[in-house]
């Protein structure tokens, strides 16, 4: 029999031995898998048990994950402690796979993984599967490699978005602001001609009430002028529309203040989240959610994996409902229902799907936050503030 089919045959028959260690495993795999199946924090937790020495003006986690990718083809102890970490992570997704018979099996899962956007415990579950399906892990890793790079695109650009809304909200801010003083000065030159006025007019009522002489008859007060009248009171209309005018400024101005804080929390939230060189970032990650579950509705597709990989890096589970755009409202309940919180972009999700969230997290008494873009930034923003303060809803917040 020729090698081709020798290698078919491996394909689709189950291996009767125990699953591939780590470094049974193609080295050439290694970085994919420790960088999509272990968060950053597990890597440094591995690093101070094994007491690892790192230089103090590199980056830290590249230095870490280097080392642990140099050390997973070895039959060592740092190998061994990775592969039973990777073991303890994805012991649901092994334990799915383990009853699958062909390589056509594993493809099926691997494609309802990449579906759902829960890749990395399927991914490292067939990759140690005892079944051979060399192709199939070829074609996970080409999708995985790829996948980093949008990843890596969509964090820049978020960023690159912020820093011209911010831009943006300074340029609006000085200019409503030089409104507001143009219109108050208009607004007491106003005040001072409606003053002046009311003066000629008192000094003229006077000088008509005057009389010539006790002797004399006193003379009626002659009327006023009716062009001085009618000025007099263009001017009190124009001083109201003023004063209309100077409010609704007022008004844009505190909404675009409070607009700007929002996307400076956002940001501030975004670097804390992407840049971990902090004292903090040493020995815990920014969040801790314990296990907690979240339901994201709406949103777009493109930042869904990596808002998935933020939450699992912070200890909690992210599903995800694209709010009726291929998947039925009809399913939102079952999602709600295996959820502890619910949070929603407000500008990518139908109005339908945001009454249906409110309405099933105040019947299931559960919170959510509505977030004020489907950005990254803004997910880490909003989930900060529901981890500081109760989440905003209508049920109390020991729910949360």
């Amino acid at each position: 029999m020729c090698i081709a089919c020798d290698e078919k045959k491996l394909e689709t028959v189950l291996a009767t031995g125990r699953r591939r260690r780590l470094w049974e495993i193609n080295s050439g795999w290694h970085c994919s898998i420790l960088g999509t199946c272990l968060t950053l924090s597990d890597l440094r937790a591995l690093g101070r048990k094994l007491s690892l020495q790192v230089r103090a003006n590199h980056p830290k986690d590249y230095q870490y994950h280097g080392f642990f990718v140099q050390e997973a083809c070895k039959h060592e102890r740092p190998a061994k402690l990775l592969n039973k970490l990777l073991d303890k992570r994805h012991a649901a997704a092994i334990r799915k796979a383990k009853d699958t018979k062909s390589v056509e099996e594993l493809e099926e899962l691997w494609q309802d993984a990449v579906e759902a956007g829960n890749i990395p415990g399927i991914y490292w579950a067939i990759l140690s599967h005892p079944l051979e399906a060399r192709a199939l892990c070829d074609r996970m890793f080409a999708e995985v490699h790829m996948l980093s790079h949008l990843v890596g695109a969509s964090n820049r650009a978020d960023i690159r978005r912020l820093s011209a809304l911010e831009e943006q909200v300074a340029a609006l801010e000085e200019k409503l602001a030089k409104q507001h003083r143009r219109h108050h000065q208009r607004l007491d030159e106003k005040n001072q001609e409606i003053d002046c006025l009311r003066a000629k007019l008192q000094a003229q009522s006077h000088l008509i009430e005057k009389n010539d002489g006790d002797t004399e008859p006193r003379q009626a007060p002659s009327p006023v002028p009716r062009d001085l009248t009618d000025e007099l009171s263009e001017l009190e209309a124009t001083v109201t529309r003023y004063r209309t005018v100077i409010q609704k400024q007022n008004e844009e101005i505190e909404r675009l203040s409070e607009q700007g804080d929002a996307m400076r929390h956002e940001n501030k939230s975004l670097e804390c989240a992407l840049l971990r060189e902090n004292a903090a970032s040493e020995t815990s990650s920014s969040f801790d959610l314990d296990g907690r579950c979240l339901l994201y509705v709406g949103g777009r597709q493109q930042t869904v994996h990596h808002l998935r990989a933020l939450v699992e890096e912070w200890n909690g589970q992210l599903l995800h409902h694209d709010g009726g755009i291929e998947r039925s409202l009809a399913g939102l309940a079952r999602e709600v229902s295996k959820a502890d919180a619910v949070v929603f972009p407000t500008d990518c999700v139908s109005h339908s799907a945001a009454l249906k969230v409110k309405r099933l997290c105040c019947q299931t008494m559960k919170p959510f936050v509505p977030l004020r873009s489907s950005g990254i930034a803004s997910f880490i923003a909003g989930l900060r503030s529901g981890l500081e303060a109760p989440m905003q809803s209508t049920v109390p917040p020991a729910t949360w």
